[in-house]
């Protein structure tokens, strides 16, 4: 017990017992602390307050720390997010791409909420992610975990203000070696500064621009199919460089495991031939697995 503690630190103390919360526990501890009296008598109790409230707060920043952010699974062969300042245009090269039914409006901040659509860039399927021009940390965190990054310039805005604040975004972010794609809205014409030049709301470049996001992904397409079938769709998207054995442990251990040999089918005068599993495959191409 305290040595020569008023009133008012048992007050606190009782406080501290009856509390539920660690918020309500850290509050009264301090309390404690602030009223102990100030002398050699209370040196011991005074450590042990201190270690507890150090305890205490430490395993609220922890908690705080593991509070999950703003989340999107992830569908499809890979997320992509559009960033760009406000009235840039995202919300309608969202709808360009993907068909999402959007809320496109000629004010500011008209998207609230990260905004979720797919496309298609041949038979592979792309998640597209709009990004508030908010920036607010919990929708920037899925800038961490997204696999590319369209940043998104209005050709009717000032350039230079846009380009800082978009740099800005991604340094603070540490999202410099994440792939990035820039791209010039509302052009008329070639930006002729390394940009994608685009009209999303005329439905101009969006092709193109499909394709340079497939390329960034660094991802190749490849379909399977049974022994006298058509080929599946959708494709299984993996890595360049990619062989027939990582095809078959995505298909099914089973097929890895009991592997026999399987057929490559492409547009090349090898198509159909026998393969091991250390076979590298291109992109479209169609392999029939066989087991034994």
């Amino acid at each position: 017990m305290p040595v020569n503690a008023g009133p008012e630190y048992f007050v606190a103390e009782r406080k501290y017992l009856a509390a539920k919360s660690k918020e309500e526990k850290i509050a009264a501890l301090e309390e404690m602390i602030r009223l102990l009296p100030k002398h050699k008598g209370v040196h011991n109790v005074l450590a042990q307050l201190k270690k507890r409230l150090s305890t205490l707060k430490k395993e609220k920043r922890k908690k705080a720390a593991a509070k999950p952010r703003f989340v999107i699974k992830k569908e499809g062969a890979a997320q992509i997010c559009i960033i760009g300042v406000t009235k840039s245009g995202k919300s309608s090269l969202l709808k360009a791409l993907t068909n999402a039914n959007v809320k496109i409006a000629d004010y500011p901040y008209t998207t609230k909420l990260p905004i979720v659509g797919m496309t298609n860039v041949g038979d592979a399927q792309l998640q597209i992610v709009e990004i508030p021009s908010t920036f607010d940390s919990d929708f920037t965190s899925l800038l961490q975990t997204c696999d590319e990054i369209v940043v998104l310039i209005d050709a009717m805005q000032d350039f230079d203000k846009q380009v800082e604040q978009m740099k800005k975004i991604l340094d603070k972010n540490r999202l410099e070696d994440k792939e990035q794609i820039w791209v010039m809205n509302k052009a008329r014409a070639k930006s002729g500064l390394n940009m994608i030049s685009i009209s999303a709301k005329e439905g101009r470049g969006i092709e193109e621009l499909k394709e340079k996001i497939w390329s960034g992904l660094g991802l190749i397409r490849v379909y399977t199919k049974p022994a006298n079938k058509p080929k599946i769709i959708p494709p299984i998207a993996v890595s360049s460089g990619s062989n027939v054995g990582d095809i078959a442990k995505r298909v099914h251990k089973d097929f890895f495991k009991n592997f026999s040999y399987a057929r490559v089918f492409n547009n090349t005068r090898f198509s159909g031939q026998k393969v091991g599993l250390d076979f590298v495959l291109h992109d479209l191409d169609v392999i029939e697995i066989h087991t034994k």
